[in-house]
């Protein structure tokens, strides 16, 4: 709105001197019909066809001097004379000297167009007024075509920006999609990623250099866990052995004795670190050799409870109860789920309060399964829920060291879960209950 205001007071000005040179254009060009009205505005209006402003040349007052006194008398008095009068002298095609008058007559200030030659007694005079008329009649048009035209260019700006921001912004998407989608296992993989502007040429060459570089650290750490625990696994095979032998050599019950045997636990902890880092690394590297065949989980949570319920009754006065629907298969490596949910079920024990109880649920969710374990806990860490599965972790038991455990069984529950498809989860609930979660797909049998 301020902008259309603005223009419209400057331009008005330059409107009116448009149409004072209109007049003296159509003086110059249609005299030889100046004496007949309707033969001198069709000339002049034949000049610019469709031109808002030839209109204003129905309001022209012709004035002759040396012919007859006034050629119009009853519009304007052609033999008035025009005070506070400013011109212009301009000169035409023919070299014939035109001067262009603005003045007062009377109160009204009058255009006014003729020959600087005296023989020559032609003039054209026009109101301000008038020409103002006119100019407020195309602010007008312009105003109304405006507001109709308005929602279209509205729309188009609309369209053109969202193109232009889509055309630009497409490898930012493009990028942050693919790095949504890396991860350790696919890092080296080809991305496909290509600049389809040069300008975006340098931030591909970026992000595959990181990429590469992230590759190659992921493989240098998988590398270097697979070969440390590989190499440490002969020496401690012979600790262990040595360790057996010295214990049975020494007298029984002797303090050397009994500070050997602990000595031997701790190498029997370091070979199981050893194991279990082994296995992770192998599972980072996507290289766990796996034998996919449909499996009972059903059944096999089923024989678990059986063989351990006595047990753990006898030992911790755990209550057990289960909810295990039957029938449920699972197509996956069945010494790697083994060790997943017998690691789960371990820790439902491990953490657990005097006299509490593990509750078990197995059931089918349309193509997958739900298998939870749930039991209370106390003084449980904050930030459980978050670090879980971070290797090495085990809260504040990891200090004091009165439950057994390395912090590296969940992180294997995750791997086995994620290389069969499945997922887990962790959640501390508001009755300070731990509740582990794993859902995975219900395999298919062929009938």
């Amino acid at each position: 709105m301020s902008n259309r205001l603005l223009a419209q007071h400057f331009l008005t000005e330059q409107l009116r001197d448009q149409i004072h040179q209109d007049m003296a254009r159509a003086l110059t060009t249609c005299g030889n019909d100046f004496n007949h009205s309707s033969a001198f505005l069709n000339c002049f209006k034949a000049l610019d066809k469709g031109s808002l402003l030839s209109n204003v040349s129905d309001f022209y007052v012709r004035c002759n001097t040396v012919n007859q006194p006034a050629t119009d008398p009853h519009t304007l008095a052609c033999r008035g004379q025009l005070t506070q009068v400013t011109s212009t002298i301009l000169s035409d095609v023919s070299h014939q000297a035109v001067e262009l008058v603005r003045g007062h007559l009377g109160e009204e200030i009058v255009f006014s167009v003729k020959y600087a030659d005296a023989f020559n007694g032609q003039e054209i005079r026009l109101k301000q007024i008038d020409a103002d008329r006119m100019v407020m009649q195309m602010w007008q048009l312009r105003d109304q075509n405006l507001f109709r035209v308005l929602p279209v260019v509205i729309v188009l700006l609309f369209l053109s920006a969202w193109y232009m921001t889509r055309s630009v912004l497409k490898p930012v998407i493009s990028i942050e999609k693919k790095m949504s989608a890396l991860d350790a296992s696919n890092l080296g993989g080809p991305s496909g990623l290509t600049a389809p502007f040069r300008e975006f040429e340098t931030l591909v060459s970026v992000f595959e250099s990181l990429r590469f570089r992230l590759n190659d650290s992921f493989t240098k750490a998988r590398r270097f866990a697979s070969d440390a625990s590989h190499e440490l696994r002969t020496p401690l095979t012979i600790l262990r052995g040595s360790t057996e032998r010295l214990i049975h050599d020494l007298p029984t019950g002797s303090e050397l004795q009994v500070r050997v045997r602990n000595m031997g636990d701790e190498v029997e902890r370091l070979i199981d670190i050893t194991e279990k880092l082994l296995l992770l690394s192998r599972a980072d590297a996507n290289s766990l050799v796996r034998a996919f065949t449909p499996v009972d989980i059903s059944q096999m949570l089923q024989e678990m409870l059986m063989l351990d319920e006595d047990e753990i009754e006898a030992r911790s006065r755990l209550t057990i109860s289960s909810d295990i629907e039957p029938g449920i298969f699972w197509l996956c490596d069945k010494t790697l789920v083994v060790q997943l949910i017998h690691n789960l079920y371990e820790n439902a024990q491990k953490y657990n309060q005097p006299q509490g109880w593990i509750r078990i649920s197995l059931v089918r969710e349309s193509q997958k399964f739900r298998l939870t374990i749930e039991n209370p806990s106390m003084n449980t860490p904050a930030d459980l829920t978050t670090r879980a599965f971070d290797r090495f972790y085990r809260g504040d038991a990891s200090h004091t060291r009165q439950i057994d455990g390395l912090g590296l069984g969940l992180s294997i529950c995750f791997e086995i879960a994620k290389i069969h498809h499945g997922s887990l989860s962790l959640h501390v609930t508001n009755q300070q209950t731990v509740l582990v979660t794993l859902t995975a797909p219900i395999a298919v049998l062929a009938n």
